[in-house]
């Protein structure tokens, strides 16, 4: 089923670890698009939406480690932005009475944020991790950038 919210190769960062967790975070969200309203249980959205938080809580950190790797300067600010979506999407699913009213806050969610964050939020570390290839040529690889830089 199309919602508007599948992954797009616009979103690709060219970190293979972290583009693999955005495509799993997509798949994830594309479970609970495919619930059907009269006959999925609640336990069914439950363990769906719980395996949503636990992995953008996994996803997450990986990044933090990945932005404290290559020295990311924006890295405070971004962490408080990860913990504000958790938090976003927490309470927004916890008050959310029925399946209907939980799709309709997913699609503002995830286009918040995940597609947001990715396109604009992550694209940053992306974007500084590149310069940082090109200031150190050979001595920093994107995927494993091991330069101090202090």
């Amino acid at each position: 089923m199309a919602t508007g919210l599948e992954w797009n190769e616009e979103y690709r960062l060219g970190i293979s670890q972290i583009d693999e967790q955005h495509q799993y975070l997509f798949e994830i969200v594309a479970q609970i698009a495919n619930l059907d309203a009269l006959t999925s249980t609640k336990e069914e959205l439950k363990a769906i939406l719980g395996e949503l938080s636990r992995y953008m809580n996994e996803h997450f950190n990986d990044e933090e480690v990945y932005m404290q790797r290559i020295g990311f300067p924006e890295y405070e600010n971004h962490r408080k932005l990860h913990r504000e979506i958790i938090e976003f999407v927490n309470t927004s699913v916890t008050n959310s009475p029925t399946l209907a009213m939980i799709r309709t806050k997913l699609k503002f969610i995830i286009k918040k944020a995940l597609i947001d964050h990715i396109v604009i939020e992550d694209m940053k570390y992306k974007l500084y991790a590149e310069t940082l290839k090109k200031r150190y040529a050979n001595a920093c690889d994107v995927d494993d950038c091991t330069v101090d830089l202090s």
